[in-house]
């Protein structure tokens, strides 16, 4: 396998670091033993429910309560395969083979989606629940009872103010962040009369209904898309940097998905999907190389050290 990079400045193919050889810069077998042992512990982790997911305060020692821990995707309404914007192409969602119910509350590009299908990566990549197929999330406007059902995750008729903002944070260049806010103080309440806690169909599709008035009142901000569209620093040059570039919740961290997510952006990977599959692979395969004391996450001292990640990567890729 190799490192899937599409670097303009090496006409060369990576190639990836052996796992011995990780392992004899890294330490010696006894170590390496224990961080296989602390690796499979935390991919046991990432794989429980979300909720039950230690959050990225807890895992870089901040003082701050605990709280559940975004993905890095849900943080920016991106799709969780490629890390581009949900909102700029079709959607779907993945449902179970016995009545067709969604698994997951997660939406993904419907091309990301299709593929990972195809080649047979049956699980959601957040939570790690199983899937059978795949479903287009329709339009609202052209189908509203349609598009209701696919995003009604539990399929009981209505939405909780979480499915509301996963909802809308998914489907609509909105500034989801300033919707939650609003959430939380009255802006539910004035959408749910019967004070159930919940928002029906009609309530959400309506014209004039809370899909109507999220979209005119709560545009996304220029200044996302500004940041968005940031050029990180080289990694080559400014490894540091390109660090706290990435570290965008300024834990101190970065986790595997963060890591991922960055490789993909930083090499312009996201098109292409099959490179998207190779780079998750290979930072799955190498991660916990990188991570000598088992944290499920790499620090800033982990990330720079001598034949640490960002050496490596910049070797096994030829970019300066």
């Amino acid at each position: 396998m190799v490192w899937p990079f599409a670097s303009s400045s090496s006409s060369s193919e990576p190639t990836r670091p052996d796992r011995a050889d990780a392992r004899r810069r890294s330490g010696d077998g006894a170590s390496a033993r224990r961080r296989d042992s602390s690796d499979a512990d935390a991919r046991r982790a990432s794989a429980a429910p979300r909720g039950d997911r230690p959050s990225r305060e807890r895992r870089s020692g901040a003082p701050r309560p605990s709280v559940p821990a975004l993905h890095v995707s849900e943080e920016n309404a991106e799709c969780p395969v490629c890390f581009e914007p949900l909102c700029a192409a079709p959607t779907a969602v993945f449902v179970s083979r016995a009545g067709g119910r969604r698994t997951c509350a997660h939406f993904f590009h419907l091309s990301c989606a299709n593929d990972l299908a195809r080649h047979l990566h049956l699980e959601c990549p957040i939570c790690r629940v199983p899937f059978a197929a795949v479903k287009p999330v329709p339009n609202p406007r052209d189908d509203p009872n349609a598009w209701f059902a696919a995003v009604d995750a539990n399929g009981d008729g209505k939405l909780s103010p979480a499915e509301v903002l996963e909802v809308l944070r998914a489907q609509l260049p909105c500034d989801w962040r300033a919707i939650e806010r609003e959430l939380r103080a009255d802006l539910f309440r004035r959408w749910d009369p019967d004070g159930d806690g919940f928002i029906e169909r009609r309530e959400m599709t309506m014209p004039g209904g809370l899909l109507d008035f999220v979209t005119t009142n709560f545009p996304r901000r220029a200044s996302m898309d500004v940041a968005r569209d940031r050029k990180p620093p080289s990694l080559a040059a400014a490894p540091d940097e390109w660090f706290r570039f990435w570290d965008e919740d300024r834990s101190g961290t970065l986790d595997k998905d963060e890591v991922t997510r960055a490789l993909i952006k930083t090499f312009g990977l996201s098109e292409d999907l099959r490179q998207v599959r190779d780079m998750r692979g290979v930072v799955e395969a190498v991660f916990g190389l990188f991570d000598p004391d088992g944290s499920g996450s790499i620090d800033r001292r982990e990330f720079l050290m001598r034949d640490g990640l960002a050496e490596t990567i910049v070797a096994s890729a030829g970019v300066r």
